[in-house]
């Protein structure tokens, strides 16, 4: 999915304005706050609509139907600039707020002066004389200007050019059905393009997850602040392109009210990347030691091997089974592969490395068992420092994959506020003790995130679509990557990438943001030549291309 900057300039003239309520215009303009430059931050629906009061109550607009109307004309002027051709545009409006901003959208619509003229069905899935408030208003000032409403029965979906949906807005919480969910249906069985008001209708603002059913949107346009559930979970197949409109919030409002996650950007995120001095040499680069590859696993601790010499370490080695040592130097000579067979065999190698990554292919038996407890006895024998320059040298540690089931089968918790910790969603659960994966809070992955931070420590990576992280009291949301990453192997690559970063003393916080953006990026690159079909190992000209180009 891309995430587009706004580049709204959403005028609101007088004649936006309830008749009722019509106040003399000034003039003014409603531009995306400045600190969306290159750090989105995005909200719960609770925040922005503490948002959306303070905006009436500090007397920046003079009422919440102005800012219905902003709401309106930004849907009126995204589509006057991405639909200039069409000719039959249909609204689907329900209950709420997110039904005014429909109801306001049609009558702007109606009033435009355009050759040929709009024409305009307005559908409604409830009586609009039990609307209240802001919306009820919208609605009797659709009706003085001529407009009409149309059953849902009565609508030719098919025969539109495009389709707006002002069903429900972010308050939903609970499961649709019947005509909601008849409603939702159709809308997604229509070939037309779809444009979403604030947030798609039938998705949960907080978590990204849907309520059995949710609108296919091809472009979404959310209002005041950005939702934190519309970047993860299954909000990324359903915003489409997604769009922001602050509606003039001012920078002071925004800097009131703490942002719920902060959605990451590459341009920012790239400059922690690490420099190479022109007279360094490959010790100066950091050495990793990649542990794992039980039987039948090799593939795991290669594939991690080489992600790390792409990412830029200087010397990386990989502990495995000693039946693994010639097949992996056979197809990556590069990577020095040692055998061993006990913990023992680990004693020379922990310590000659500046970053340790267990877990890729490491197997949940006996042998595996006994390494991870090694390395674990390993880091606890570092001495707790506040230096500066004794941190710097701290043999930080990345766990993933079957480090983490062993952790989770024997309830190992290891009290170290630097690992970094890669679970997916069902080694999330199982580390949780979590039995139903049954939509649920169990499912919210925000919750879940936080959850595992409390019981485990460390910096935790929730992966998957839309991967979050959790530094210290930010949760971070990575935008970026798609759906043919859905492969074998990519997460032992995240492995290898932030273990390389580790190697290479950018701290846990960094190199764990680092990480998750260059692999997702790299993932994008390679998806412009075909999502079906992409396997890991195509990932790394597009990791070496991204950090050579920052």
């Amino acid at each position: 999915m891309n995430y587009k900057k706004s580049s709204y300039k959403d005028s609101t003239p007088a004649k936006g304005f309830s008749p009722a309520q019509q106040k003399k215009s000034h003039g003014e303009k409603h531009l995306t706050a400045e600190r969306y430059n290159y750090i989105h931050y995005c909200y719960s629906r609770e925040s922005v609509r503490n948002l959306d009061y303070l905006m009436v109550e500090q007397g920046i607009v003079e009422n919440s139907y102005q800012l219905m109307t902003r709401a309106a004309q930004a849907l009126l002027d995204f589509i006057s600039r991405n639909y200039s051709k069409i000719e039959h545009i249909s609204i689907m409006c329900g209950s709420g707020n997110n039904a005014g901003d429909g109801y306001v959208l049609a009558r702007l619509v109606s009033q435009q002066e355009r050759d040929p003229h709009l024409k305009v069905d307005l559908i409604s899935l409830i009586d609009p004389e039990h609307l209240s408030g802001d919306a009820h208003q919208a609605y009797l000032d659709w009706i003085e200007c001529g407009g009409a409403i149309h059953s849902i029965a009565d609508s030719h979906l098919l025969n539109t050019d495009l389709i707006v949906d002002a069903l429900i807005g972010t308050g939903l919480n609970r499961l649709l059905e019947d005509e909601w969910y008849d409603a939702v249906a159709q809308i997604n069985l229509s070939p037309k393009p779809v444009l979403s008001v604030d947030i798609p209708s039938g998705l949960d603002a907080n978590t990204g997850g849907a309520y059995g059913i949710a609108v296919n949107a091809t472009d979404t346009i959310t209002f005041i602040g950005q939702k934190m559930g519309m970047y993860t979970a299954e909000a990324r197949y359903y915003c489409g392109n997604i769009h922001f409109a602050s509606l003039s919030v001012p920078e002071s409002l925004y800097q009131s009210i703490k942002p719920s996650a902060i959605l990451m950007e590459w341009a920012h995120i790239a400059d922690k990347l690490p420099h190479r001095s022109p007279v360094s040499h490959k010790g100066d680069h950091g050495h990793l030691l990649i542990i794992g590859g039980d039987y039948g696993m090799a593939g795991a601790c290669r594939i991690a091997g080489e992600a790390a010499l792409r990412t830029g370490t200087g010397l990386v080695s990989i502990a495995t089974r000693k039946e693994n040592v010639n097949a992996i130097t056979s197809a990556r000579p590069e990577l020095m592969v040692h055998g061993v067979e006990t913990a023992g065999d680990l004693d020379k190698l922990l310590h000659k490395a500046t970053a340790i990554a267990i877990g890729p292919g490491l197997g949940t038996e006996q042998w595996g068992i006994a390494l991870l407890d090694k390395v674990i006895k390993h880091l606890k024998q570092q001495p707790e420092t506040d230096k500066p320059d004794d941190k710097a040298r701290k043999i930080n540690c990345i766990i993933d994959a079957d480090a983490l089931n062993i952790m989770a089968r024997h309830n190992i918790v290891i009290q170290d506020q630097d690992i970094i910790y890669t679970p997916h969603f069902e080694e999330a659960c199982r580390l949780l003790k979590y039995q139903s994966k049954c939509p649920s809070e169990n499912t919210n992955r925000f919750s879940m995130i936080k959850k595992l931070k409390e019981k485990y420590y460390g910096i935790f990576i929730l992966k998957g679509a839309g991967t979050l992280i959790d530094l210290e009291d930010d949760i971070n949301i990575c935008p970026y990557g798609n759906e043919g990453m859905a492969s074998a192997g990519m997460g032992d690559c995240l492995t290898g990438i932030i273990g390389s970063l580790l190697a290479q003393r950018l701290s846990a916080h960094d190199a764990a943001q680092v990480g998750v953006c260059l692999h997702a990026k790299a993932g994008d690159h390679t998806a412009k030549e075909g999502k079906m079909g992409m396997i890991v190992t195509d990932l790394f000209p597009a990791i070496r291309q991204l950090l050579n180009a920052s």
